[in-house]
């Protein structure tokens, strides 16, 4: 018995859409499907059925007027065939939506979700690999209105995307962004250590000797976090970068910074 039909474009990667069963029908039967577009407009879709707790999946079905669509055990998907990716922001700023497609069309589709600074979200694309490999993959933030895209990247499974401030289309308007990551052994916490140590996280110009504000709240060991630089690189691109934790200081000096550069810490920083 059949409890649900879900149909949608192929290249659709975010959402399977309503569950178009009005009545359950049972093994043996058929129901008809009146489609929301002309066969001009598109005519190769996906097509989801469930029943007794299993989906049966079609992919990339070429659809034409009056065809008769037949389900079999054949078909039981779980959709473990679906790649899931990873995406990480450490852009500086809150991704207010996230969007996914094949890179061959034109059309977004509607969002993933939204990311916060510093998070990361995995998403399901509903597309297996075989039918598409290449995607072009965009988040948008609103404050500041700006977008961030990849185009003609190849998913795999488990595949992680880190997107940074360089990855603004229109950078004109970003202050730069690094990404400090963590992997000295210690968590680095605002506050100080018994032996009178700050703890925290300084990033100065290379000019200047005083360590200016503490940037940090906490950094874990074995995290990232994403710091917006207070002036452009056309300005300024030579800094000292301190973290510490544990009462150990470790420190960089001179780093060329670049957009959307990841800074990583281990304890061959450690200062003496």
């Amino acid at each position: 018995m059949a409890h649900g039909v879900w149909i949608k474009p192929s290249t659709d990667a975010q959402s399977w859409g309503n569950n178009l069963v009005q009545s359950q029908f049972n093994d043996g039967q058929s129901q008809t499907f009146t489609f929301s577009q002309p066969l001009s407009s598109n005519n190769v879709y996906d097509i989801r059925l469930s029943g007794g707790g299993f989906y049966f999946i079609k992919f990339g079905i070429s659809i034409s007027n009056g065809m008769t669509i037949t389900f079999t055990s054949s078909d039981l998907n779980n959709g473990s065939n679906l790649p899931i990716i990873n995406i990480q922001n450490r852009s500086g700023k809150t991704f207010n939506s996230i969007h996914i497609k094949p890179s061959v069309i034109s059309d977004w589709g509607s969002s993933f979700g939204s990311v916060s600074n510093n998070s990361n979200l995995s998403a399901t694309i509903l597309i297996p690999p075989s039918n598409h490999t290449v995607f072009d993959i965009q988040m948008r933030s609103t404050n500041p209105t700006n977008t961030y895209t990849r185009n003609n990247v190849t998913i795999s499974q488990g595949v992680t995307l880190t997107f940074t401030s360089a990855d603004a289309d229109n950078p004109t308007i970003e202050l730069p962004v690094i990404v400090i990551q963590n992997n000295t052994g210690y968590t680095m916490t605002r506050g100080y250590a018994t032996s009178g140590i700050a703890h925290g996280v300084w990033i100065k110009p290379s000019t200047i000797t005083s360590w200016e504000n503490n940037l940090l709240n906490v950094l874990s060991d074995g995290q990232s976090q994403a710091f917006m630089l207070s002036q452009h690189l056309t300005t300024q691109n030579i800094y000292d970068i301190r973290i510490s934790g544990g009462g150990f200081n470790f420190t960089k000096y001179n780093i060329i910074v670049s957009e959307g550069m990841i800074v990583t810490f281990s304890t061959n920083d450690l200062e003496q």
